[in-house]
């Protein structure tokens, strides 16, 4: 494909489908050229736009992002802009929102991240804040807060994991 329009070069960037707009949702990353990114961009399939929303997350790389289907919102976690963020932001077809919850994980990038259907939750786990701290902690997103979830054993904490719900083992 050869789209007129296309976001620039970039690694490290947030992504991921949309079901609400049926859409991908590309935010941030890191460029040779403009350094740190803070565009949201969506790809219906044959054409790239750039989004202008109000508001926006500050230009990060590393964040982490799902579609949250019980809320039919993106949420888009952490990322690194120099330091760890803790920040928490939901896109919900045309503009980001930054959420308040009363819980929130440690500040991190490279966390992994995947929408849990059979609890209906987003989960994230582990990865680093940058300052040599790394994580093998566990938390669900319901919406409004994150809660840590406390387990007798957790895997070890690691790089660039993936995560993927599988409705056949749910």
């Amino acid at each position: 494909m050869a789209p007129a329009t296309s976001p620039p070069a970039r690694s490290d960037a947030s992504m991921v489908y949309d079901s609400a707009t049926g859409k991908v949702v590309l935010f941030g990353g890191l460029s040779g050229t403009f350094g740190e990114l803070g565009d949201t961009w969506t790809w219906n399939g044959n054409t790239w736009t750039q989004m202008f929303p109000v508001t926006s997350p500050l230009a990060r790389d590393w964040a982490s992002m799902v579609y949250d289907s019980a809320t039919g919102n993106v949420v888009l976690f952490g990322g690194d802009n120099g330091s760890s963020l803790n920040e928490t932001w939901t896109w919900n077809g045309n503009t980001w929102t930054q959420m308040y919850p009363v819980a929130s994980p440690p500040a991190r990038y490279i966390a992994s991240m995947v929408y849990d259907g059979a609890s209906s939750n987003v989960v994230l786990f582990g990865r680093t804040d940058g300052r040599g701290n790394t994580f093998n902690d566990t938390w669900t997103w319901i919406g409004t807060t994150w809660t840590k979830v406390s387990s007798a054993t957790n895997p070890p904490a690691r790089d660039s994991a993936s995560m993927v719900y599988s409705p056949v083992t749910s």
